[in-house]
């Protein structure tokens, strides 16, 4: 049985998942051979990969893992950005993750103990999100590919439930 602040900051988290996938995935396909689409295109792959894990858990904790019709209607428009746009939303969006990722340190706290190991995963991948931004606004992208690669070999075998 999980808390009802566990289910309350877990919902948001879902659907923060989902807009991010939804957004990082538009902006990749619009910047296919653009530099800088070493972050768009890597920031979606880590959606990807992220999503059937954060399913899993959502079923295990009676949780609805869908994107709301709200979560689509940003994911989508974010995804629309114009490239122009693109930097401004990165340092739009830099502050307030590495905010979040406090609020994600305290659900981790909280949360249920068959997931110790998956909520551990959920902060380490909003770690390498911080990461990514600060390559990308440093334009130093072959550095996101690299811990990309390192995340997904650290990640793609381990089970993250007891």
């Amino acid at each position: 049985m999980i808390s009802t602040e566990f289910a309350k900051t877990f919902d948001y988290e879902l659907q923060n998942r989902a807009f991010a996938l939804l957004s990082m995935s538009g902006i990749a396909r619009r910047l296919k051979g653009d530099p800088q689409n070493a972050f768009w295109s890597g920031y979606a792959e880590l959606e990807q990969f992220n999503a059937p894990r954060y399913a899993e858990a959502a079923r295990r904790w009676g949780l609805n893992g869908q994107p709301t019709k709200w979560t689509k209607i940003r994911g989508t428009a974010i995804g629309a950005t114009p490239k122009f746009m693109l930097r401004s939303l990165l340092k739009f969006a830099y502050p307030k993750t590495v905010e979040y990722l406090e609020d994600l340190r305290r659900m981790r706290g909280v949360g249920p103990d068959d997931g110790k190991a998956f909520l551990e995963y959920v902060v380490e991948q909003e770690i390498l999100q911080i990461e990514m931004m600060q390559l990308a606004m440093n334009e130093r992208y072959a550095g996101i590919t690299r811990n990309l690669e390192s995340f997904f070999q650290k990640y793609s075998d381990r089970e993250l439930f007891d």
